[in-house]
C-alpha cells in the first residue's frame, strides 16, 4: 500500500503536534476551580508548559526519521536525478527523479551521437550510423531503417537497413516495411497489425526523403509523452543527417562533373591554341613579305596591311587563351627582366593602330620594371584594346607611368568611356565573363583578357585594379615590381 502523500502527512504530524497540548491547557482552564483549588498558578503553568514541550520534542523525534526519506527525495529532484540502486520502490519522487535522469541521458546522447553522423560520407553509409545513433539513444538493438523513396535512387536505394553494428547488407523492402510506413503518422505511436505491434517514426525533413524507424513493440507499453517527444525529436534529426547527406553528395558529384568539364575546356583551349599560332604566324609573315614588293598597287597594299593587322591581333587573342589555360594549369612561369616600361607602352600603342588622342606622361624618378616583359606587354594590349573598344571613336586615352613606393611602379592606364557598373566591376576579372553593356559595344570579344591580364600581374609579382564608373570612364591601375634607376651609373 503506498504512503499518503508528503503534505497530508505533514498536516497529520502538524494537528497531533498542537492538539495535545491545546487539550491540555483548555482542560486546565476548565478544572481550575474543581481539581487545581488551591494550588499555585506559577506551578500549573509551568506543568502545561514543560507537558507541551516534552510532547514536541517526542513528535520531532519520531518525525525527523518519517520525513528523511522525503526529503532525501526533493533533494535528489532538486539536482536531477539519482542513481537507480538508491532510489526506494514506489516512491514518487525518486521515480521522477529517475526518469528525469534516464531523459537526460537520452537527450546528451542524441546530441553526442548526432554530431558523429558522417554526412560527408555516402548516403547509404550515413543511414547505417543514424540507425546505430537511434540504438545508442534509446537503449534498444531491434530498430530497422526503411527507406521508401529518396530524390536520387542511385545514391540512396529503397530498402531496409541494420546499421554499422549489424554486418548484414541492406534488403528489399517487405510488407512489413511498407505496412509500417503507412501506418505511422508524424508522431511516434505503437501500431499493431499482421506482424505484431511496432513503434514507427516518421524520418523525412522535407518530400525528398520517405523513411521509417520501427521496432517491435510487442507487449510494451504505449509510449509516454515524454518518450513521444524524444522519439519525434530522434526522427528529425535522422532526417536532417540523411537529407543533408543526399544534397552532399550531390553537389559533390556535381562538383567533379564540372572539374572533369572544365578539365576538358582546358585541354581544348590548350589544343585550339597550339594549332592556331604557326598558320596566324604564317599568315602576318606572308602578309609582310608581300607588303615588300614595290610594283604592288595601293589598294592591294592597304589589304595586307589588314590582313597583317588582323593576323596580329588574333594571334593574340590567342595568346591570351593560351595564358588562360596556362594559368589553370597551374605551368605558367613568367621571366625576371628588368626593362623600361615608357617605350613598351609605345610599342603596344602603336601596335593597336587606333587612330585617336594617345598621351604617355612619365612623372617622378626614373624606375626599371622587374619583370617579364613580353608578359607585361599582353597586359598592356589587353587594357589598352579593351580601351579602345569600350570608348568613343576620337576619345582620348592617357597612360601615367609615375613611382608610388619603393620597390614598385605604378601604370594607370585611363580612358572616357561608357565605364562600368559596381557588379561589372566586381566580377571583371572572372574568367569569361561579359557584361549586358560589353557584349553591345564589342560583339567580338572573347571575355579572357582581364582574367588573363590579372593572372600575368600576379604571377610576375604584381596586381591590378579597376576604378570605374558609368558614364565617366575607366581607370586601371597597374602595381609592377620595380628598382631606381641608379642615373651615375647611367
Amino acid at each position: 500500500m503506498a504512503r499518503p502523500g508528503l503534505w497530508l502527512r505533514a498536516f497529520i504530524a502538524l494537528l497531533i503536534a498542537v492538539l495535545p497540548p491545546l487539550l491540555l491547557v483548555i482542560g486546565t482552564v476548565v478544572l481550575a476551580d474543581a481539581l487545581l483549588a488551591g494550588r499555585d498558578a506559577e506551578v500549573v503553568a509551568a506543568i502545561v508548559v514543560g507537558g507541551s514541550v516534552l510532547w514536541a520534542a517526542l513528535l520531532a523525534i519520531f518525525y525527523a526519521r518519517a520525513i528523511a526519506d522525503d526529503v532525501r527525495s526533493l533533494l535528489s529532484v532538486a539536482e536531477r536525478g539519482e542513481r537507480r540502486n538508491e532510489i526506494e520502490i514506489g516512491d514518487p519522487h525518486g521515480q521522477l527523479a529517475a526518469s528525469l535522469a534516464e531523459r537526460n541521458r537520452q537527450v546528451a546522447a542524441l546530441v553526442t551521437e548526432t554530431g558523429r553522423v558522417p554526412i560527408d560520407d555516402t548516403p547509404i553509409a550515413v543511414v547505417d550510423a543514424v540507425l546505430s545513433a537511434v540504438r545508442s539513444v534509446t537503449g534498444d538493438a531491434t530498430w530497422r531503417c526503411a527507406v521508401l523513396e529518396s530524390e536520387n535512387p542511385a545514391l540512396l536505394p529503397a530498402g531496409t537497413y541494420h546499421g554499422t553494428d549489424d554486418a548484414r547488407p541492406s534488403e528489399p523492402l517487405g510488407d512489413l516495411e511498407r505496412w509500417a510506413a503507412v501506418s505511422t503518422g508524424e508522431v511516434p505511436a505503437r501500431i499493431e497489425g499482421p506482424w505484431g505491434a511496432f513503434l514507427a517514426i516518421d524520418v523525412g525533413a522535407s518530400d525528398r526523403l520517405r523513411s521509417v524507424l520501427y521496432a517491435p513493440w510487442e507487449g510494451r507499453p504505449q509510449p509516454t509523452p515524454a518518450e513521444i517527444d524524444l522519439l519525434t525529436l530522434v526522427g528529425q534529426h535522422a532526417g536532417t543527417a540523411i537529407e543533408h547527406s543526399l544534397l552532399y553528395a550531390q553537389v559533390r558529384t556535381q562538383a567533379d562533373e564540372l572539374n572533369r568539364l572544365a578539365a576538358v575546356q582546358s585541354d581544348f583551349l590548350r589544343g585550339v591554341t597550339h594549332d592556331l599560332q604557326t598558320p596566324l604566324t604564317s599568315i602576318s609573315a606572308l602578309a609582310t613579305e608581300l607588303r615588300a614588293d614595290d610594283s604592288l598597287a595601293h589598294a592591294t597594299r592597304a589589304d595586307l596591311e589588314s590582313i597583317s593587322y588582323q593576323a596580329e591581333r588574333l594571334r593574340r587573342m590567342v595568346s591570351q587563351l593560351l595564358v588562360a589555360s596556362r594559368l589553370e594549369a597551374g605551368v605558367l612561369t613568367p621571366q625576371q627582366e628588368v626593362f623600361a616600361v615608357a617605350p613598351l607602352v609605345e610599342r603596344t600603342w602603336a601596335a593597336l593602330r587606333a587612330d585617336r588622342p594617345f598621351e604617355l606622361v612619365v612623372t617622378g624618378a626614373p624606375h626599371l620594371a622587374v619583370a617579364d616583359s613580353d608578359r607585361f606587354e599582353q597586359v598592356l594590349w589587353a587594357i589598352m584594346d579593351n580601351a579602345v573598344k569600350y570608348s568613343p571613336p576620337g576619345s582620348p586615352i592617357t597612360v601615367h607611368v609615375r613611382p608610388d613606393r619603393p620597390g614598385e611602379l605604378l601604370v594607370t592606364i585611363s580612358d572616357a568611356g561608357a565605364g562600368m557598373d559596381a557588379e561589372t566591376v566586381k566580377r571583371a576579372f572572372d574568367q569569361f565573363f561579359r557584361s549586358t553593356q560589353a557584349r553591345r559595344l564589342a560583339p567580338d570579344g572573347s571575355g579572357v583578357g582581364l582574367y588573363a591580364a590579372n593572372g600575368l600581374m600576379r604571377a610576375m609579382g604584381g596586381s591590378i585594379e579597376i576604378d570605374s564608373h558609368l558614364g565617366t570612364g575607366t581607370t586601371v591601375t597597374l602595381h609592377v615590381p620595380a628598382e631606381v634607376v641608379d642615373e651615375a651609373s647611367a
